[in-house]
């Protein structure tokens, strides 16, 4: 069977250029592939055409309008989710674009197309008091109570995602004034992180304990299940889901968000970094963010450090006293009133003088 131009380079987008060219991850890709599945469900059912028929001419403006629709009427799709799979088509459409003439009007097409507009929700994070009390609450008398003591403290320290915090390995840990931490974040990209030096004696406690500081450990994970083997994100988040409960149970009038992930660690460090004046390019650059847009929700959160800078910074302070406020406004009245006022006041007075106040109507 022929294939068109479009299932052509589409293929070799999956199997050559994301994994190998761009080096996404397996989750990365498999997201991408099930925006593609869905497409093609939507032309077989509403248009008639199985996928291998499909072409960049079928891309119009109408087409993809209706593909939005369809996902939010018939598939009841967020408008996340919308957002979510018209943007890895669109990717694919820039990459195609670049490589094929006939690309260009698709690509100029989902361009053109009004993105979904994803309302702002709140993320769960902690306040320092309570990222304190989970951070106290691990035992390390005993081998788990270690580990989630050390686990939990560098998954704030470094805001790492849960993700790199299984990802690493022994020889990531660069010990120093300070120590860095190489991080492997999304679209295989690496970032070294400094953590404090309470972090790092911790993580000095932990290889010693685990065995783990010896060169040929080099390549080995740096925290491990119970069965001895790479911790899991399902993992992490029971862990972190663990201590969360403790901490609920024993202080009531805390932790008031209904859930909590590893990703509300990572969320804290940053607002705590915002609530201290750290510039937003910096908590960029630590996050591992790649535009600054994803990083501004921060600032909006952490509004306690404008506070802060307002304090510090002794603005003088230009209102009038609350003594000055009736007079000022007597001095801006006209003239005409302030006589019909004050006439109206002195023969009130003089007909009802013990009389109190009373109003038309």
């Amino acid at each position: 069977m022929k294939q068109s131009p479009f299932i052509r380079q589409l293929g070799v987008y999956f199997e050559t250029y994301l994994p190998e060219t761009h080096k996404c991850r397996p989750l990365t890709i498999s997201a991408y592939a099930d925006a593609f599945a869905l497409l093609f469900k939507f032309f077989q059912e509403k248009k008639g055409i199985p996928h291998y028929s499909i072409t960049y001419k079928h891309f119009t403006a109408a087409l993809l309008d209706e593909f939005l629709l369809w996902m939010e009427r018939e598939r009841h799709y967020s408008a996340a989710s919308k957002k979510q799979r018209l943007s890895a088509i669109s990717s694919f459409l820039k990459y195609a674009s670049r490589r094929d003439m006939t690309a260009l009007s698709a690509f100029s097409s989902i361009s053109n197309t009004d993105s979904p507009k994803v309302p702002c929700i709140e993320f769960p994070y902690f306040t320092v008091e309570e990222t304190q009390i989970l951070l106290n609450i691990p035992k390390p008398q005993k081998r788990l109570g270690k580990r989630d003591m050390v686990l939990l403290s560098l998954l704030y320290d470094s805001a790492a995602r849960a993700q790199e915090l299984c990802d690493l390995r022994v020889g990531d840990i660069r010990f120093g004034a300070p120590t860095k931490v190489k991080l492997r974040g999304k679209g295989g990209k690496t970032r070294e992180i400094p953590i404090s030096d309470e972090v790092s004696r911790l993580l000095r406690y932990h290889l010693k304990t685990e065995g783990l500081a010896v060169p040929d450990y080099r390549e080995k994970p740096l925290f491990s299940s119970q069965t001895n083997e790479k911790i899991t994100p399902a993992c992490i988040r029971s862990i972190t889901e663990k201590y969360v409960r403790l901490a609920k149970a024993a202080h009531r009038t805390l932790f008031t968000e209904s859930k909590y992930s590893p990703h509300s660690f990572r969320h804290s460090k940053a607002v705590h970094m915002a609530e201290a004046g750290t510039a937003l390019i910096y908590i960029r650059n630590f996050l591992g963010h790649a535009s600054i847009q994803s990083t501004e929700r921060y600032a909006r959160i952490g509004q306690a450090a404008v506070t802060k800078a307002l304090e510090n910074r002794k603005i003088p302070r230009l209102a009038p006293p609350v003594d000055n406020i009736a007079e000022n406004a007597a001095a801006q009245m006209p003239d005409f009133l302030r006589s019909a006022k004050a006439a109206h006041k002195s023969a009130d007075t003089l007909t009802h003088p013990t009389a109190p106040e009373t109003h038309p109507g």
